[in-house]
């Protein structure tokens, strides 16, 4: 895939590894991007091992144009990565994705930061393809589109959503769905059972559409017909 640079305005991607993501975070310690790691589930090279990967990481990075060396020393990132590292650092809402087929499964990533908007989808194991989305109202059309599209391919298959905000973020929001082995779907959503099972209801393509609505814009998950 070629590297073409990700905007706000122009939904072109580009692929930056784990290392590298940490890395941008690492720039600008911020809680912020303390909740960005811990949603994105990137974990830091062990204490013997970080000076070789962050060689490795700059290395990779300056030679692919992401960073340049300062006359002080420091590391700059160009243009496509300060958009990426800011919207890492200063995010206020996490919408975490998990598309599961048996036992493979593949995570994507919406990171809002005030009007910046960046989707970080699982290339392989250790890589993520990078998307600027336009805006905010966007957001849910393009979410539900990824879960049709999923669902629509076959049954036994599962998405999992998760919002997550700054101001509560030891609280996400959960919705999830399914396909049926009959072909049905179905909407997982809150509350909770006294086993702490999310309630389930029929869901349509329409239903899918709106209740991806609700969570992302209003922080809701309920049943179809409250939503």
């Amino acid at each position: 895939m070629s590297e073409t640079s990700a905007t706000a305005t122009d939904e072109q991607v580009t692929i930056y590894t784990a290392y590298e993501i940490d890395f941008m975070l690492g720039l600008r310690d911020t809680e912020n991007g303390r909740i960005t790691r811990e949603q994105v589930g990137l974990r830091r090279a062990p204490e013997a091992a970080q000076e070789f990967v962050t060689a490795a990481v700059t290395s990779g990075l300056r030679a692919r144009g992401k960073v340049e060396r300062s006359d002080d020393g420091q590391w700059l990132l160009g243009e496509e990565g300060q958009v990426v590292a800011t919207a890492l650092t200063a995010a206020d809402r996490w919408l975490g994705m998990a598309l599961a087929e048996g036992e493979a499964m593949r995570m994507a990533f919406i990171i809002k930061a005030n009007e910046a908007i960046i989707m970080l989808t699982q290339d392989e194991l250790d890589s993520f393809v990078v998307t600027a989305l336009p805006s905010s109202d966007e957001v849910p059309t393009s979410v539900s589109d990824i879960v049709l599209a999923f669902l629509e391919e076959g049954n036994e298959r599962t998405v999992s959503l998760r919002r997550t905000d700054l101001d509560a973020p030891n609280d996400p929001v959960p919705l999830m769905f399914h396909a049926e082995p009959d072909g049905s779907w179905k909407l997982g959503h809150l509350p909770l059972d006294d086993d702490g099972i999310l309630g389930v209801s029929d869901v349509t393509a329409e239903g899918i559409a709106e209740a991806t609505r609700a969570l992302w814009a209003d922080g809701i998950s309920q049943a179809p017909a409250s939503v």
